[in-house]
């Protein structure tokens, strides 16, 4: 019951003098109470899908034209974007592409979320000074000022890349953002690493916990939010990468690349039926844990048969898998 209701009939009940007859005095309550119901309760009511805001992350403006879409009353979308996309010449058409998926998630009234990272090509595994950094990331700042939600750079624990061996450096990039924009709100890690598995950094094991914590030494100011990527738990229906965050942190989370996945890379393959019932779990996560605030799946139309990734909410033919639904009947 609402809050101000029970205050409401709280007072109803108190032993004092009346001036006015009781059914006068019952009917101007009533009509209090559903005024502050109307003003109160409808602020605080949880949506379906609990606390947790839902959106897109996918790169591709077409998305948000789709009349799949609409029904799915999304508020948040994500995309990753090469760090030097305004100030390096090869990345013209990339900068088109991103200032075109801008302006189409506006357009769509949702609040777009910037991860910078790699490049493409020969490009994608060099790792920027703070200095190039900053001067990359400012001319993208004076470009698109409307945007105002950030992560430093995309899974910087990525094995696979030379930066997941210098978690301070990538503390440095969200230093360097946080300095160049006060106005904004930049999630800290966008984090991938599991608490457990085969992954290795230079020929170790490489799990959350510790990473995390020569990340969290290299900040300067208190990050608002904090990004992870929880692939591994959602397929495992187990919240042990979140729960790791969560006692090395403070602020909200955002889950900001998830999604139940048919298809990655060794992963055992599984059914469209199964990766929806990883969705539900996804879902639920917003509702046990207050601190998660966002969820962005990853991705909108699923791949070929022959691709190595597959986690679309639609099938390659543009047909509704159950995920698709799991999300529509979570929405407001």
């Amino acid at each position: 019951m609402c809050l101000a209701v029970r205050l409401l009939e709280r007072e109803d009940h108190k032993p004092v003098r009346r001036k006015v007859g009781t059914q006068l005095r019952s009917r101007l309550v009533g009509m209090l109470v559903s005024l502050v119901c109307a003003l109160g309760c409808a602020a605080v009511a949880p949506t379906a899908a609990g606390a947790a805001s839902i959106g897109i992350g996918d790169g591709n403006p077409a998305v948000f034209s789709s009349p799949l879409f609409a029904p799915l009353h999304m508020t948040v979308a994500r995309d990753i974007v090469p760090w030097d996309v305004v100030t390096r010449r090869a990345d013209r058409g990339v900068l088109a592409a991103v200032a075109s998926w801008i302006q189409a998630a506006q357009a769509t009234h949702l609040r777009p979320l910037v991860s910078f990272g790699a490049d493409s090509g020969s490009a994608s595994n060099f790792i920027p000074s703070i200095n190039e950094y900053r001067r990359a990331v400012a001319a993208f700042l004076r470009r698109f000022p409307q945007v105002s939600d950030y992560t430093a750079w995309n899974e910087p624990d990525f094995s696979w890349r030379r930066l997941a061996s210098m978690p301070q450096l990538a503390a440095g990039y969200f230093n360097a953002l946080s300095n160049l924009c006060h106005r904004c709100t930049i999630a800290a890690g966008d984090v991938y690493l599991p608490t457990s598995g085969a992954a290795t950094i230079h020929g170790a094991k490489a799990r959350l916990g510790p990473w995390l914590r020569a990340y969290i030494g290299g900040l300067r100011h208190r990050p608002k939010a904090w990004a992870l990527h929880d692939y591994h738990e959602v397929r495992d229906h187990n919240s042990a990468q979140l729960r790791t965050l969560m006692s090395m942190t403070s602020g909200a989370i955002w889950l900001d690349e998830t999604g139940g996945v048919l298809r990655r890379g060794t992963w055992p393959r599984q059914s469209a039926a199964r990766a929806g019932n990883d969705e539900k779990f996804l879902i639920s996560l917003g509702r046990r844990y207050r601190r998660v605030t966002r969820i962005y799946h990853y991705q909108w139309l699923g791949s070929p048969p022959t691709a190595g990734w597959d986690s679309g909410l639609l099938s390659p033919q543009g047909a509704p898998r159950p995920a698709y639904w799991v999300l529509r009947n979570a929405a407001p």
